[in-house]
């Protein structure tokens, strides 16, 4: 009898526990190795990654389109803060992180909310849209908890993503760990 009970239990954790897929990430601008980043530049969490006009942002974690603005609505007469990025796409990602890109010179073909995506799929190419206009080409990043309802001002960012971006781009620590860490101290 108790061995039958056993194998129940173990045939239940075996078969009936969730199953926790490992996380993959990539860096969110491709070509990688010619985007360049710094701390700073912004009065909230929120990092411009600089590259060449028509580079990529790609989707860093498999996860869910969840916005996107195809359309540059931003007047610098208006200057309106929450069209400031122009086209942008942001992805409820599978971590349970948002991931926000902005100022796409326009958004790929097959972009839709309710998408799913991988790590790599292409979301957009990089341009200057919204009040990027006339500066360095250069996509902004953000990253904030998924949650509902949110605005402008989450979206663009509310978790320093420096320390996100260095770890996948070094290869040497745990992105998910990384994005925990800041996420929990509070910022």
């Amino acid at each position: 009898m108790g061995h039958r009970l056993l194998l129940g239990v173990f045939f239940i954790a075996l078969f009936c526990s969730p199953v926790h897929a490992e996380i993959h990430y990539t860096f969110p601008v491709q070509p990688s190795g010619s985007a360049s980043f710094s701390r700073g530049g912004h009065r909230y969490p929120g990092i411009d990654i600089f590259c060449k006009k028509g580079a990529v942002f790609v989707s860093p974690v498999s996860g869910t389109v969840e916005d996107a603005q195809k359309e540059d609505i931003w007047d610098r007469n208006v200057n309106g803060p929450e069209n400031k990025g122009g086209r942008w796409v942001s992805v409820a990602g599978d971590d349970g992180y948002r991931y926000y890109g902005s100022h796409l010179e326009r958004i790929a073909d097959g972009i839709y909310i309710g998408k799913k995506v991988k790590p790599g799929d292409v979301l957009g190419y990089i341009g200057n849209s919204g009040n990027s206009k006339g500066s360095p080409i250069h996509l902004h990043f953000g990253i904030s908890r998924v949650s509902r309802p949110y605005s402008w001002k989450v979206r663009k960012g509310e978790i320093e993503p420096y320390f996100f971006l260095q770890c996948i781009r070094s290869n040497k620590c745990d992105p998910k760990k990384t994005l925990d860490g800041y996420a929990n101290k509070g910022q």
